[in-house]
């Protein structure tokens, strides 16, 4: 075609255009705009007199980050698109330069539409026979990110994006719309944050991390101009993961975008030169989200943390409806989780066990009075890569820490003493409270043993046998002295102290046998003995609870939650309530201090004379107040600890989550992953002190024993009765020097002193009257605590009399 041609073309086009323009320009005027942020304008029609009332424009998708509670490491990441929007001043002055150079040279002049482009995009389109060129402003380009992102139904998307005169029309309508309302620069600002970058890179926050591993205020020129180039075509120009070759058309669109620059005079035609002669550069960060991708160590809790945020209603109707939420909302979380603390209690389950053994150990920690989890930690790793030889391990997303219906925990052992503990207190039982605990007890329950009939539980060592208080039967952990205390509370207080204090039942056998208990004084003997199916949060809240004094706080794995704006969601933990009186807790700890071997602060003995702590290493290790207690299950298949303080507690266990009743090698392990965890984590806690028991609760009403050896067992018991005890019988006669048939003596013995209600065991005589070896008599006079010197008449290694065989 002639020049003279080709100019005269360019004078019709143009006339065309202002003839386009200038309907546009009064339609504009006619439809007037309102809002900034909730800006609302004339949706689409290929007519502007057709055009409907409003427009919407919605927020953005944005990712949401957890971090821990220093409110600085992240966590976790959650995005349906990978965006974090910036302000204007958070972007390199030359990255804003060059998004300006590369798509829109005329921004800072037009008023949303640029006439001369489209002159210019005619004449070559017209020119070359296809559409090679267009001509949309980048206010132009943002408006159609925005009715894209508005769209609600197929119909409309396919309008906010298909190659038509009237999407264009639409578009020229809201970008002169737009310029009236909102300054250039609000506009770059939301351009930039709403663009593909590609490589899954959704605004420059995002785009600068992805590329080049750095904020996008850090960005050089170079970079800069990169990034810039790939708005025009995300996948084309995208340079990661290619060779030099498939690397070219971005350094092609780069060279591009500079020369642009020098042309606007954002840069000289030297620092063009050394920006395009600079490599590449690439340090591309992955773009992954959720807790498979998590930092290392916090994966299964930011596993229950998403379990936690779907079963809110707080943040929606449907798990599904939450889920986006949290995928699309641009929260800032700030977790509960203690990178310290997570770090110590990591760093001992790593000690105690491999990733790769079947037994898994684990440990979580629970603020006291508030319910915040700060560590959860366990010799597995969290997610869904393929295991070797069809093992569970150790890669699994299981809540082996947590629980769950298909995952309901394990058997716990002697820790579920503390809720029978709790049941009796409430019932005004103190803990010197006492009751003899056989080596074996037969019981009221229903269960198999030597009888066929009843459940018969033994004492794990025959030094408990004897007379224990209910601190000493703590202390020690004697199975029968706890299985008669909960005869007297009942199961079903036993299970209500539990669930107050905060355990979840999701076994079905479980709650099968609550049912059971409910209805039946003989069912569930062995609940005190820890039978039940718990995890490791379970146990941890319920022993947070009674360290803060029988207050319980359901556990959250959040501190406060915030939407882009700095509105707040959540500030604190409100779901508390007080499920114990403070004085049956302050009870409670002061039983708790004798299995670590601290000492009772009511100076009621931890252990009865020949027994000793559970877990005395603890107290020995731990220089401040300590509680807590052991817990082993039949045949050691399960091993737990729980520990606290006042401003701590912790819960760890050993099992093997896929066999039940597989042998555990180490079942004192949990004793020394909480120990050294809280050795190490306490060490920035205030000490704090544990508030004395009040003397009825820890004495109660102390009464004088009646001497009733000699009478008949009949008679006995009417004495005992009525005194203001308990009274159980000892039908295995035993030698004695009374009449066959008589009181041989009590446990305890008349003439001392019990608490009321406690009970007082009669032992019957069977007439053969035994000496004991006067040395032994003298030797026990003076040391009356020797092992010795509690073997009673008739039992095996009682010592003979001289001249006797």
């Amino acid at each position: 075609m002639e020049p003279s041609r080709d100019r005269r073309l360019a004078n019709v086009l143009a006339l065309m255009v202002c003839g386009v323009l200038a309907g546009v320009v009064l339609a504009a005027v006619a439809f007037p705009v309102v809002g900034v942020s909730g800006l609302t304008a004339k949706s689409a029609s290929d007519s502007f007199r057709d055009l409907p009332t409003e427009i919407r424009i919605p927020p953005l998708p944005s990712t949401s980050t957890l971090l821990a509670s220093d409110g600085k490491t992240v966590v976790a990441q959650f995005f349906e698109e990978n965006r974090k929007n910036v302000e204007l001043d958070d972007v390199a002055p030359v990255m804003r330069q060059a998004i300006v150079a590369a798509e829109d040279i005329r921004f800072y002049d037009h008023n949303g539409v640029d006439a001369r482009g489209i002159v210019r995009a005619l004449v070559r389109n017209q020119t070359s026979g296809e559409l090679a060129q267009g001509a949309s402003t980048l206010t132009q380009q943002y408006v159609r990110s925005v009715l894209r992102y508005s769209a609600s139904s197929p119909s409309e998307l396919r309008a906010a994006t298909e190659d038509t005169a009237g999407r264009k029309l639409r578009e020229i309508r809201y970008a002169v719309a737009l310029e009236k309302e909102i300054p250039k620069n609000e506009i770059l600002k939301n351009y930039l944050n709403i663009t593909y970058f590609g490589n899954g890179g959704f605004g420059i926050n995002t785009a600068a991390a992805l590329y080049f591993s750095k904020a996008p205020s850090q960005l050089t020129l170079a970079e800069s101009a990169l990034i810039a180039g790939l708005a025009q075509n995300p996948t084309q120009y995208n340079p990661v993961g290619k060779d030099e070759a498939g690397q070219r058309p971005a350094l092609a669109r780069r060279a591009y975008v500079l020369r642009q620059m020098v042309k606007m005079k954002y840069i000289s035609a030297d620092e063009a030169a050394a920006a395009n002669e600079s490599p590449i550069g690439l340090r591309p960060k992955e773009n992954v989200q959720s807790c498979e991708y998590s930092k290392a160590g916090f994966g299964f809790f930011c596993g229950w943390f998403l379990d936690w945020w779907q079963a809110n209603p707080t943040f929606g109707k449907s798990t599904t409806e939450r889920l986006a939420m949290l995928r699309r909302g641009g929260y800032r979380i700030v977790s509960s989780i203690d990178v310290r603390m997570q770090a110590a209690a990591q760093r001992q389950i790593n000690r105690a066990l491999s990733t790769h053994s079947r037994f898994a150990t684990g440990v979580v920690l629970v603020q006291p009075g508030t319910g915040r989890v700060q560590a959860m930690s366990i010799n597995r790793k969290y997610g869904v890569q393929k295991n070797p030889h069809g093992r569970t391990y150790p890669y699994t997303e299981n809540p082996l820490l947590t629980g769950s219906s298909i995952s309901p925990g394990y058997q716990a052992g002697s820790t579920f003493k503390m809720f029978t503990m709790l049941a009796a207190l409430q019932q005004g039982i103190p803990l010197s409270h006492t009751l003899y605990a056989p080596r074996q007890f037969v019981s009221q329950y229903v269960g198999g043993c030597r009888t066929g009939r009843y459940y018969c539980p033994k004492n794990a060592d025959g030094r408990m046998t004897g007379v224990q208080t209910l601190s000493s039967g703590f202390g020690e952990s004697a199975n029968t002295y706890f299985v008669q205390l909960q005869q007297e509370v009942t199961v079903k207080a036993a299970v209500a102290a539990a669930e107050a204090a905060g355990v979840v039942f999701r076994g079905s056998k479980d709650r099968k046998n609550i049912k059971w208990a409910r209805d039946s004084n003989q069912a569930w003997g062995s609940f005190t003995l820890g039978t039940a199916q718990v995890t490791p949060l379970d146990m941890a809240t319920a022993y947070a609870t009674v360290a803060a004094r029988g207050k319980y706080c359901k556990p959250t794995p959040v501190r406060s939650i915030t939407d882009p704006g700095g509105r707040s969601l959540l500030t604190a933990n409100t779901t508390c309530k007080q499920a114990f009186s403070p004085q049956v807790a302050d009870a409670a700890n002061d039983a708790a201090r004798c299995p670590v071997g601290d000492g009772s602060q009511s100076g009621i003995s931890c252990t009865h004379p020949g027994g000793g702590p559970t877990a005395a290493s603890v107290g020995g290790t731990i220089d401040r107040p300590v509680a807590g207690k052991t817990g082993t299950t039949d045949d050691n298949n399960a091993g737990w600890f729980v520990g606290y303080t006042p401003n701590l507690a912790g819960a760890s266990f050993i099992a093997n989550p896929d066999k039940y009743y597989d042998t555990v090698p180490d079942s004192h392990l949990p004793v020394q992953i909480v120990r050294d965890t809280f050795a190490s984590a306490l060490r920035v806690l205030p000490v704090k002190q544990f508030v004395p028991a009040p003397r009825r609760l820890s004495w109660g009403t102390m009464l004088l024993v009646p001497d009733v050896k000699g009478e008949t067992p009949d008679g006995a018991v009417h004495r005992l009765r009525a005194a203001g005890f308990n009274v159980s019988i000892n039908y295995r006669a035993e030698d004695s020097d009374q009449p066959a048939g008589r009181v041989a003596g009590t446990d305890p013995p008349g003439g001392s002193y019990a608490s009321k209600r406690s009970s007082i065991r009669i032992n019957v005589s069977n007439g053969k009257k035994t000496k004991r070896d006067p040395r032994v008599d003298e030797l026990c006079t003076k040391d009356p605590k020797l092992p010795i010197c509690r073997i009673k008449p008739g039992e095996p290694g009682f010592p003979a009399a001289p001249g006797r065989p």
